[in-house]
């Protein structure tokens, strides 16, 4: 069997350590309760995946000087840097009860592993997103179920070193689309449920909001979506909408305050809590 292609669309934060914190004894009953609802709530019976959102990545530049408009937000920012070996990338994360936003970069400081040029070219197409056309988000999404059941769409596996010996995301974008965001499953390995949760209680942000709840992504109006974005919006995983420009709209705790904050120009994101 030939080996998983090299990862070309999406970066994920660095490995995590599997072992669990005393941060776990910590997590408030509230964020178990919410985490509980983000896990079962857009499972689906019969043989049809069971999928909820995981996290999400934003292209934005060298060193992430953009993390600013995050801090202003009320956002308390991961303090390490995570490193994509291979893929010529980094990250810094905004971690969650059972989610995470992150900001991802080109580093010249990051190696770039032969053979994934294409890659690199890839993710600078999408930090140029204004001008290139291409869209800066990419979208994880998890299995809530045990059983690996069948997407109805072609997808196809995706490695890098940096990952678990032996583990691949499943790309539900295709492999030669330069329009849509980077859609994945990723190994259950790396999209522990009780894992985030001991992450996200390592912090307090400003804002008081504990989980992402929502996902609304705007499109340009000239961008017809796939049928793996189309799927997901079925699945309750996320919602689209055209706009002028990619946007996306994040919901916080369900929307509980009716307050929203609009992080544009610095980055194209809108939050709900």
């Amino acid at each position: 069997m030939k080996p998983p292609d090299l990862i070309e669309f999406l970066a994920h934060p660095y490995p995590r350590a599997r072992v669990l914190s005393d941060a776990m004894k910590r997590i408030p009953s509230f964020a178990l309760i919410v985490t509980a609802l983000m896990l079962f709530g857009t499972a689906t019976a019969g043989d049809s995946p069971g999928l909820c959102f995981d996290h999400v990545w934003i292209m934005v530049s060298p060193n992430a000087p953009e993390r600013a408009a995050l801090e202003r937000a009320g956002f308390q920012i991961a303090g390490e840097v995570n490193r994509h070996d291979g893929q010529g990338t980094a990250s810094i994360t905004v971690e969650f009860h059972s989610t995470f936003l992150e900001l991802l970069w080109l580093d010249p400081t990051v190696p770039v592993s032969p053979g994934l040029e294409r890659a690199a070219e890839k993710f600078r197409q999408r930090t140029l997103w204004r001008t290139s056309g291409w869209c800066p988000f990419g979208i994880g999404v998890r299995r809530t179920t045990e059983k690996q059941a069948p997407l109805p769409f072609p997808t196809w596996s995706a490695a890098a070193p940096w990952m678990p010996p032996g583990s691949a995301h499943e790309m539900l974008t295709p492999r030669d689309d330069t329009k849509s965001p980077s859609l994945f499953i990723p190994p259950r390995t790396m999209a522990d449920i009780a894992e985030q949760a001991a992450r996200g209680a390592r912090f307090q942000h400003p804002i008081g909001v504990h989980d992402i709840t929502g996902v609304r992504l705007l499109s340009p109006r000239t961008y017809e979506p796939i049928e793996p974005l189309k799927y997901l919006q079925n699945q309750g995983v996320l919602t689209l909408k055209q706009d002028e420009q990619w946007v996306l709209e994040l919901t916080f705790d369900g929307g509980a305050k009716k307050l929203a904050k609009d992080l544009r120009p610095d980055l194209p994101l809108i939050i709900h809590y």
